[in-house]
């Protein structure tokens, strides 16, 4: 089976498009449909709401009340511009697309799209948030709630390195493997790299036609060591295994901080779903 619809969830921001780039390429060496989703905050309409909201101008530092129509006309242009990003986007491969816009709580919304998406593909931090933060709010509660794939885009910086699969266990089933080479076509990646924990060697798998794969076993993943590895420094695509236990989720949140490509996260079975025919 192939791919049938990556979610993008977008906001005109330039870290949303650098999430539709990404996902657009896997979209192309898939088959895929792409669906975009604007999801208008109704947290930003409740506060333009209230009698005592203000807002800063971005030059000036003047203080002027925050209005509801202000925040509808802002969801609108912002709406067009990632209508438009997702039209530029799929026109050079002619990638069926879909695009619609809702109203209300930004993850609530994500979420139950999701239900009807193969994957879901997100910025790493959303338009609205601080960027004192590596990884947003939304970006964290898809990688908590989704069990579908879940792409979180990278910082905008192309790269043609390998793509690299992180894996906390020796044990990288044949499907990640599998997806990770679908990766690096999608990406132009010259070879796999597989960066293992939990020390030993895992089980010999029949590497994927036509992809160079090659293997580093750790002890153990940790996000610091993961950073200072020179392969993810020029890595095209990094795919994290789910890892289980109680501190799975704070692991995956700090791998992909750590990493400034395109982050796939992935369950450690089921991907043959993703893989094209």
């Amino acid at each position: 089976m192939r791919v049938r619809r990556i979610l993008v969830a977008l906001d005109g921001s330039p870290e949303s498009r650098a999430t539709l780039a990404a996902a657009a390429r896997l979209g192309s060496a898939a088959g895929a449909e792409l669906s975009g989703l604007f999801v208008e905050d109704i947290e930003l309409l409740r506060l333009a709401g209230l009698p005592f909201a203000r807002e800063a101008g971005v030059s000036s530092g003047v203080f002027r009340r925050l209005e509801t129509t202000d925040i509808e006309r802002r969801f609108r242009v912002a709406a067009e511009r990632a209508r438009a990003a997702l039209h530029e986007a799929t026109l050079p491969a002619a990638l069926r697309s879909s695009f619609r816009v809702s109203r209300g709580r930004v993850v609530p919304e994500l979420l139950t799209a999701a239900r009807d998406a193969d994957m879901v593909a997100t910025g790493k931090r959303g338009g609205h948030g601080s960027g004192a933060l590596r990884l947003g709010t939304t970006a964290r509660s898809l990688i908590a709630h989704v069990p579908a794939p879940v792409l979180v885009g990278g910082e905008g910086r192309a790269s043609a390195g390998p793509a690299v699969v992180l894996c906390a266990v020796p044990d990288v089933s044949k499907d990640a493997l599998g997806f990770a080479a679908l990766l690096a076509r999608a990406f132009g990646a010259p070879e796999v790299v597989v960066i293992t924990g939990g020390g030993g060697t895992g089980p010999t798998r029949t590497e994927p036609a036509g992809i160079s794969v090659r293997r580093r076993d750790f002890p153990s993943i940790s996000s610091g060591g993961v950073k200072a590895l020179p392969e993810i420094a020029v890595a095209s695509a990094v795919v994290l295994v789910r890892p289980e236990g109680p501190a799975a989720h704070e692991l995956l949140f700090a791998l992909a901080e750590a990493v400034t490509c395109p982050v796939f996260v992935i369950g450690p079975h089921g991907l043959a779903e993703l893989l094209t025919a």
